[in-house]
């Protein structure tokens, strides 16, 4: 068992880190992420790397400004509260490829005693010794990636799994050490009916996961999925059916114990991803790995996306970032904005306005009278939020609420 740093005065910079894993079976023709054909020749090379980007990235920081004491003094004593471990498909990995990192993570950056560590699974890489594996090295959360338990559907999406690997990954979480655990579904596939996606929620729901993602089908222009005509016209005409899909599986979840906390999150109290609290709260957090993002002193770093120019460059000893920008305090206010929109909780926007200092126009209040009337948003406990059908258009309303003299 690894140690935890219970007597370790140690700090962290961050509360929360992110480790990219690329590698896929098969890469899925709608996904967009920084993904590539699974080699496991490939692995030890870029987990080499990897090792070396988290000790390069967190020394920097270490060294930036102070010394370690003087940052605690002024930052107070901070420990990591979650590790995400995404992809890609992360498991891939071995255990020992896996261990390997976590320690690293930990060597590096104290972590909180009861640390959340989720780990992306697909269902064709379940089995109980693995799932055995992973609780020994402190992985203590996971998310599936189901999507659907229909196979006509599953093989539209290009999924590796059929519906009975997905049941039959279930049932071996359901009897593993892991109780806190997310299934993935999506809705709005080309050939879903709503019925179907009813059908896919239930089944969901009898395996009483204490989370469950719900995804609606996004169309990117370089995918496979954005360059097939026949597909992008499906979605362009059965808006009406993925409202419907989305607003039923809402209040179906809330009925079952899993209560929205994000536009695609769901949960049983208390049992909301850590990772995406901190992150959707604004808080900062570092990214690790092919096309991984940071988010450090009002500072936004990616890396490139393509894994062997990833591994090119830390072999030289320099750094993969692809583009880093200082947000400015209108990108401040507009992402501190996209993000409480897309939580329950709504913004203050009172509080948001002199937070920014916001000129905010007759023309800006119009606009959200017009969303309290329309029915896409509701006032709670002085904030503004979002109703179902406001944030199946959450983004354009961010764009619409933000004050027409603020530079974008």
């Amino acid at each position: 068992m690894y140690k935890s740093h219970k007597k370790n005065k140690k700090y962290s910079p961050v509360p929360a880190v992110y480790l990219h894993i690329p590698f896929c079976r098969k890469i899925c023709p709608f996904c967009s992420f920084a993904v590539c054909k699974d080699h496991s020749d490939l692995h030890s090379k870029y987990i080499t790397e990897m090792l070396k980007e988290i000790s390069m990235i967190v020394e920097e920081i270490k060294g930036m400004n102070q010394k370690e004491s003087e940052l605690q003094k002024n930052n107070g004593h901070k420990l990591l509260e979650s590790i995400y471990v995404g992809g890609g498909t992360p498991s891939r990995l071995s255990i020992p490829e896996l261990s390997k990192l976590l320690s690293k993570v930990r060597e590096h950056l104290p972590c909180s005693k009861n640390v959340e560590i989720t780990f992306e699974m697909n269902p064709e890489d379940v089995s109980p010794e693995y799932l055995n594996n992973l609780a020994k090295i402190g992985v203590n959360r996971l998310s599936l990636g189901g999507q659907s338990f229909r196979d006509s559907l599953l093989r539209k999406l290009g999924r590796c799994h059929d519906a009975s690997d997905l049941r039959k990954a279930c049932e071996e979480i359901v009897n593993s050490p892991f109780q806190n655990w997310n299934i993935d579904l999506m809705f709005g596939i080309p050939g879903q009916s709503v019925s179907m996606f009813k059908k896919d929620v239930e089944a969901a729901i009898s395996y009483k996961p204490n989370h469950i993602s719900l995804y609606g089908l996004e169309i990117h222009d370089r995918t496979p999925f954005g360059k097939n005509m026949q597909i992008c016209k499906w979605v362009n005409e059965h808006h009406e059916q993925y409202e419907e899909m989305y607003i039923w599986a809402i209040n179906r979840l809330e009925a079952e114990g899993l209560i929205q906390y994000e536009v695609s999150n769901f949960s049983e109290k208390g049992n909301e991803s850590r990772n995406n609290l901190l992150v959707w709260s604004g808080k900062e957090y570092l990214g690790f790995g092919a096309g991984a993002h940071s988010y450090y002193e009002r500072t936004r770093k990616g890396n490139i996306g393509s894994v062997k120019p990833y591994i090119s460059h830390l072999k030289k000893n320099t750094l993969p970032v692809e583009f880093e920008e200082q947000l400015s305090s209108t990108q401040l206010a507009v992402e501190f904005l996209m993000l409480g929109l897309r939580s329950s909780e709504g913004v203050n926007l009172q509080g948001w306005i002199e937070r920014f200092e916001l000129e905010w126009s007759t023309q800006e209040e119009q606009y959200v009278n017009s969303l309290y009337e329309q029915g896409h948003a509701l006032k709670k406990d002085n904030h503004f939020c979002l109703t179902p059908k406001g944030m199946l258009i959450a983004d354009k309303i961010t764009v619409q609420m933000m004050p027409s003299n603020s530079s974008h």
